[in-house]
Order: C-alpha cells, then sequence, then structure tokens
C-alpha cells in the first residue's frame, strides 16, 4: 500500500523559484522532485499528490506536471498507475558510481575556515538522510540550510542535520563557520563515516543560492557520521558548483 504523506510539500524549505527563461519547467520540476526522492525527504512508497494538486502547488501547468511525472516514470523514481496515484518508486533505481575515497581529516583541511550564510534552521526529531541509509537516530537534531563560502566562491549549498547535543556545545561556532572543522575541535569521536557522490544538474532552488545556471553541471555528495554505537550524529546532503569540484585520485595496483 501507498504510505500517504499529507505534509510532502514542508519537506520543501520555501517554494522552488523556477527561472525563466531557462530549461523547460517541466525538466526543472523534474530535478526537483528527483532531488527530494534522492536526498530521501520522499522515500519510497511515499504517495504523491495528483497533477492538479501538483502543478498548483509548484504554480505549473497541470501539463507540465504530467510531463515531469512521465520524465521520474521513464527514470524509475516514480510508479504511476491508474486508480492508485503516483507514488515513489520502491525500490528506487541503481546508479553507476566510481568509488571515489578520501579521509575524514584530508576532509576538513579543505573546508575549514570557509564562511557561512545560514539561510534556515530549526530543532527537528527527523533525519530524513538517516532513514535513507537505515541508521538510528539521535533523540533531535539542529537542521541548518546553508551556503559555504571561501575566498567568495560560494561553493557549496547544503542541508544538514547535526545531534542536537553537539550542536548545544558550540552553537556560535557551528552556526558561523563549517561543521565538520568545529566537531573535530570538539573531540567528536567519530567511529564511521561515509559519502557518495554522483553528477547532475543544479536545480533552480541550488542554482539561486550559488549563483549559477538552472541546469548547470553540479555534484551532489550525501554523507553521514556516526558514533561508537552506531547512531547518525551528521548528515548532510550537499550541491557543489561542477567547476569547485576536482578529484586528485592516487591510482593504486
Amino acid at each position: 500500500m501507498p504510505v500517504q504523506n499529507q505534509s510532502w510539500f514542508s519537506s520543501f524549505p520555501e517554494p522552488p523559484q523556477f527561472r525563466r527563461p531557462g530549461p523547460p519547467l517541466y525538466s526543472q520540476l523534474a530535478d526537483v522532485l528527483r532531488q527530494q526522492i534522492e536526498s530521501g525527504a520522499l522515500p519510497p512508497g511515499v504517495k504523491l499528490p495528483n497533477l492538479v494538486e501538483m502543478g498548483k502547488l509548484f504554480g505549473v501547468a497541470r501539463v507540465t506536471a504530467r510531463q515531469a511525472v512521465q520524465l521520474l516514470v521513464m527514470e524509475g523514481f516514480l510508479t504511476s498507475r491508474q486508480g492508485r496515484g503516483i507514488t515513489v518508486s520502491r525500490p528506487l533505481p541503481a546508479r553507476p558510481y566510481e568509488n571515489m575515497r578520501t579521509s575524514w581529516n584530508a576532509m576538513i583541511k579543505r573546508i575549514e575556515g570557509a564562511g557561512v550564510e545560514l539561510l534556515d534552521a530549526a530543532d527537528v526529531r527527523r533525519c530524513p538522510l538517516a532513514d535513507g541509509w537505515n541508521l538510528p537516530a539521535v533523540l533531535e537534531y539542529r537542521y541548518m540550510r546553508r551556503v559555504h563560502i571561501k575566498d567568495g566562491a560560494r561553493f557549496a549549498y547544503i542541508e544538514l542535520y547535526l545531534d542536537k547535543a553537539i550542536y548545544d556545545r558550540a552553537p556560535e561556532r557551528f552556526n558561523a563557520t563549517t561543521v565538520i572543522p568545529v566537531m573535530n575541535e570538539l573531540g567528536v569521536n567519530v567511529a564511521k563515516a561515509r559519502q557518495e557522490l554522483t553528477i547532475g544538474c543544479a536545480s533552480p532552488e541550488a542554482a539561486r543560492h550559488l549563483r549559477i545556471a538552472c541546469g548547470a553541471p553540479v555534484a551532489f555528495v550525501r554523507r553521514y557520521a556516526c558514533d561508537v554505537s552506531g547512531r547518525a550524529i551528521y548528515a548532510a546532503a550537499v550541491v557543489h558548483p561542477g567547476d569547485k569540484v576536482r578529484f586528485e585520485i592516487d591510482l593504486v595496483r
């Protein structure tokens, strides 16, 4: 049975601003929905509104909503059946990927010293990213949506969830700079960490905050860190502009 999600639209911090002129509206709408599905905000089995309701929510014509849904059905992200409505596919389509390894300490050095433009923040009980990885959660998280800036470059648009108990140890520091270096300074014990990277196109919302063209190449990174008990104390979904990403990887025989 499909899972009803009455508050699915509240997963968007603010209504997406579509770029006009820009890529076709159905393509931009598909990008927004695809990102929500891949981030776990719209998990497998969730039932979406019908095409008329979806058009009203996003301010687009019904035909535009239908084209976006048809594209995501073709890609395997959505299922649309007569009499049963539109649901997020279960399971989601698998994506080929390159396994690119780095270290937690190397990542700290890359991002420390960056400034932050805080867009939204709240204390929340649920972490959709942890749910997507089937990781045990802590009691409460500090949710933050922000842009990271270093040397004048807006290099990341990020939504993150941090264990509220850790956040409360240094809220001013966490609000002012990148989270992972502050966790390191506080001596937070990270027992396990992982990140996944895929290449895609900037959604209207990410493009607006990163000040890049809608549909421009970007790198999507999903990352988590767990404590010794296996609970997700940090989880983030990050969008990097394509021209701000470079990998230097040693090839080992």
